[in-house]
């Protein structure tokens, strides 16, 4: 999950991290938007909170520099959308005067089971292009075991060409968050060096998806997620299969596999059909799930054909004809049209299991396509 920024400030600033005066609203006409301007103080760097990056390349970071131009701002980025999304929170912050901008990072390299901490002397929207750059960004590898140590403090202290004291108070407090907060990112970029010493004044992070309902540090967080999921997402969370609403077209694709079934829609739209859903069942998908996934489907209302494309190894053809069935079991009588293709692990099986009962089984996804698009 992508942390909102004000959710990793408040993070940061309680380890003490130097961060500057800001406050959050949650519409333009939040009771609390102007005593919070008035407490800051112009000038004002106002900024949508999305989960996602590259807002300020999108228009979704404004400065202002009076009162009544932040309120304008706050207007213009609540109008606003991101990804699809409209902007739920906004972020009114003191601007800072900046005399230089760095970049510090943490990231899980899960191939090496190693942390890696990223440090360049230049920050801001196009970090990326420096990282290409030899010497441009320095890689420290940090074993989980053995933890930060001040030897690498130095090294990043000295990469920066900064203060290693400073430096080694942001790190370990980074670090701290790290690993209290199951993070798999953070980012601090820009680091931003001030008149009154060093400042994050733009923060990222992501936390492990897994780690939600097992961290009590997360719950705050992954209530205000819960929040603002639909009702089709808070199932798909729970049940643990990707589902998004792609179109108009009233043909469900399910597969189980991202790619297969991003796949799938792709070779359904060029035959001629309208994919509306894409519902991604995941590896080993259990009969259980299913049956859910197309229980989901049915109580939509805006479906009346499903393709499901399954590649059995992992999953177990099987059982997916078991799940199959007893959605249809359970919905009785329902106006559906449905198209299966088998394909691996005990494929005979479940084929015999659906043709049994009346479900055709395909061969090959041509013949399938072709049957839910006709």
């Amino acid at each position: 999950m992508i942390l909102y920024e004000f959710e990793v400030k408040s993070i940061l600033e309680k380890l003490g991290v130097p961060v500057e005066p800001s406050c959050v609203v949650s519409s333009p006409d939040d009771s609390l938007l102007h005593s919070c301007l008035r407490t800051i103080g112009p000038p004002y760097m106002v900024k949508a909170q999305v989960r996602g990056w590259g807002r300020g390349k999108r228009g979704l970071v404004i400065p202002a520099e009076t009162e009544d131009g932040a309120v304008q701002a706050v207007k213009e980025l609540f109008s606003s959308s991101y990804e699809g999304q409209r902007v739920r929170y906004v972020m009114i912050s003191r601007k800072v005067q900046v005399r230089r901008e760095y970049y510090l990072a943490l990231m899980l390299d899960a191939d090496s089971q190693r942390i890696l901490l990223l440090a360049s002397r230049e920050g801001g929207v196009d970090v990326e292009k420096l990282a290409r750059q030899p010497g441009g960004v320095l890689v420290q590898t940090i074993d989980p075991l053995l933890g930060l140590r001040d030897y690498m403090v130095r090294r990043v202290a000295e990469h920066l060409g900064l203060n290693a004291s400073e430096v080694g108070n942001i790190l370990r407090a980074m670090y701290t968050a790290f690993w209290s907060y199951n993070m798999i990112l953070l980012e601090l970029n820009p680091l931003a060096l001030t008149d009154r010493g060093l400042v994050a004044i733009d923060r990222k992070a992501i936390v492990d998806d897994d780690a939600l309902p097992l961290n009590s540090n997360l719950s705050e967080f992954a209530a205000r997620l819960q929040e603002e999921l639909s009702e089709v997402q808070r199932i798909s969370l729970k049940e643990g299969f990707t589902v998004v609403e792609v179109g108009e077209g009233g043909i469900a694709v399910v597969g189980n596999g991202a790619g297969l079934t991003m796949a799938t829609m792709d070779y359904v739209e060029q035959a001629g059909g309208k994919p509306g859903l894409f519902l991604d069942l995941g590896g080993g998908a259990s009969s259980e799930r299913v049956e859910k996934a197309l229980l989901l489907i049915m109580s939509l209302g805006k479906y009346d054909k499903v393709l499901m494309n399954i590649l059995g190894g992992i999953t177990r053809c099987d059982e997916v004809a078991r799940g199959i069935l007893r959605a249809l079991e359970r919905v009785g009588d329902v106006r559906l049209k449905m198209a299966v293709r088998l394909s691996g692990f005990m494929e005979e099986e479940a084929r015999s299991l659906l043709e049994s009962r009346g479900v055709r089984a395909f061969r090959t996804l041509e013949e399938a396509a072709k049957e839910v698009i006709s």
